[in-house]
């Protein structure tokens, strides 16, 4: 019994951070003239997960919890965080 509880609890810790993990896309952009910016670092801020911005300037990257926040850097430009919250998709 006790052997059938523990694989039970570990089955639902497993499942709820399982269910935690979410994607996020977005397309970063000049604020001057509009055009996409490519190979832009994107970073969940606080871990070593992240990705660049391709040709079109987009990018998608997974995340686990709510409170996460990009760290976006491109050189000649200022860096920029932005809280994710409840959105998957971010358009900086």
């Amino acid at each position: 019994m006790k052997r059938f509880l523990l694989l039970f609890f570990s089955f639902l810790i497993a499942l709820n951070v399982w269910a935690q993990e979410r994607v996020i896309t977005g397309k970063v952009t000049s604020s001057e003239d509009g055009s996409a910016l490519p190979g832009v670092n994107v970073l969940v801020k606080g871990t070593t997960i992240g990705t660049v911005t391709d040709s079109d300037g987009s990018f998608r990257i997974s995340i686990s919890g709510s409170t996460a926040t990009l760290s976006l850097s491109f050189i000649g430009f200022i860096s920029q965080d932005v809280e994710v919250g409840a959105r998957t998709t971010i358009d900086v």
